[in-house]
């Protein structure tokens, strides 16, 4: 018997999926708790806004290498069984950054290795994650939806993680947010063991010699001759490259230019968090994909202009409020390409596709981030913010005009996915 559900919840009718989003709600806020305290930890090893950039592109330059390989490799294994043991790996990786860093032991080369390997296992587990959600839901009309409740869990997380997290470096310290990191995996695993799936989730069934390479380069093809996928994919690489090291070099506007401590840290992204949870409600609240490529322009546009307005803060409470249309175009204009994307090639294509948005969203931004981390160091981090916000809305614009034309193509593609 199918629950009764709003619309904006269809996605939770699928029984796979409603574990996955229970499972998630619960890792993911173990997850931001990592993330705020490793980067916390870093500065206070360091002092450097170069070694949070460092940190930043230690964990995802294996995605930028190996997402794109892997995403093709994934494509013929199973993918539930994949994703448990990715999530089994990041939850031993938590465990020993817990360990080191209570006893003492930890520093910021063993950090940035830690990084380092994490972003190996992510550059499996993140497009193996993205292809699996149309394999949770029992409609496929209800894909975007449920990618958009993902973002909301994600931001959620995001709300409740960081603030817990601030409180909780204050008060034991970070190896205890690594710690606590470490058994949220558990949820995840448990999630993904009991699914009940008709067949194993593999996109490409065909039989044949298994040629990652062959496939790694068609799916490039694929996304280089469909001219939407291109500008949409250079659009969030470039938003990414310029926009995202606004949330790396966070620690260092928390305590350099606000002067303020890790519960400012975590304040500050609370405040990016409820942005992005209005965001993520609204893509939610969305019933087509149709206007998503409308969303995803201006979102790229706003995003910019909002880390530009962000850098201009000299008090926590204006930093706060700032954050949070941060929080909003960020998240609106990743769900809007995510879900694009995913509705627009076929099923057998998506693990290819996905690794490639990976690749953009996931492996480009880090180059941005030792850029800004950089200019931080010999300008100032407010200016170094600036600089990124102005260039990620004037790249923005530009690549607006060009995908607005190809409004027909895009429209096409999606009426044939639903066909």
């Amino acid at each position: 018997m199918s629950l009764e559900l709003p619309e904006t919840l269809r996605a939770l009718r699928s029984r796979n999926y409603r574990l996955f989003f229970t499972a998630q709600s619960i890792s993911l806020s173990g997850l931001w708790m990592h993330r705020v305290a490793m980067g916390w930890l870093v500065f206070r090893l360091t002092g450097s806004n170069s070694a949070l950039g460092i940190m930043d592109f230690a964990a995802s330059i294996p995605i930028f290498l190996l997402s794109p390989f892997a995403g093709a490799l994934i494509e013929r294994w199973d993918l539930r069984k994949t994703l448990f043991w990715c999530q089994a790996i990041c939850m031993a990786i938590a465990f020993l950054l817990a360990f080191l860093t209570l006893t003492g032991l930890v520093t910021f080369h063993i950090v940035a290795f830690m990084a380092l390997f994490l972003g190996l296992v992510d550059s499996f587990e993140l497009p193996c994650r993205y292809a699996l959600v149309s394999y949770m839901v029992d409609r496929k009309e209800d894909v975007p939806n449920a990618v958009a409740l993902n973002s909301t869990v994600f931001n959620v997380a995001r709300m409740i993680g960081p603030t817990v997290a601030g409180f909780a470096i204050h008060l034991v310290g970070e190896g205890v947010c690594f710690l606590v990191n470490g058994l949220a995996y558990s949820s995840t695993l448990y999630a993904v063991r009991i699914m009940k799936m008709e067949h194993p989730p593999v996109g490409k069934t065909s039989v044949g010699k298994n040629q990652p390479l062959a496939d790694m380069i068609e799916g490039i093809r694929m996304a280089r001759d469909f001219a939407p996928a291109r500008y949409f994919l250079i659009l969030i690489a470039l938003t990414g490259f310029f926009a995202f090291p606004s949330l790396v070099l966070m620690p260092a506007m928390a305590k350099s230019v606000l002067g303020g401590t890790s519960e400012t840290l975590g304040f500050l992204l609370m405040g990016v968090a409820i942005g992005a949870l209005c965001g993520s409600l609204l893509m939610a609240s969305l019933k087509s994909a149709e206007k998503l490529s409308w969303w995803c322009t201006r979102a790229c546009i706003g995003f910019g202009i909002s880390v530009l307005l962000f850098s201009l803060s000299r008090s926590i409470s204006f930093g706060i409020a700032l954050a949070a249309p941060v929080g909003f175009c960020m998240v609106t204009s990743t769900i809007s390409c995510n879900t694009l994307l995913q509705s627009m090639v076929p099923r057998e294509s998506r693990s290819r596709i996905m690794a490639l948005y990976t690749f953009a969203i996931l492996g480009v931004p880090p180059f941005g981030s030792l850029l800004a981390g950089k200019l931080g160091d010999l300008a100032g981090t407010g200016w170094s913010l600036f600089l990124c916000g102005g260039l990620c809305a004037v790249s923005a614009t530009y690549l607006m005009r060009k995908i607005d034309r190809l409004g027909d193509q895009v429209n096409t593609a999606l009426k044939r996915q639903e066909a």
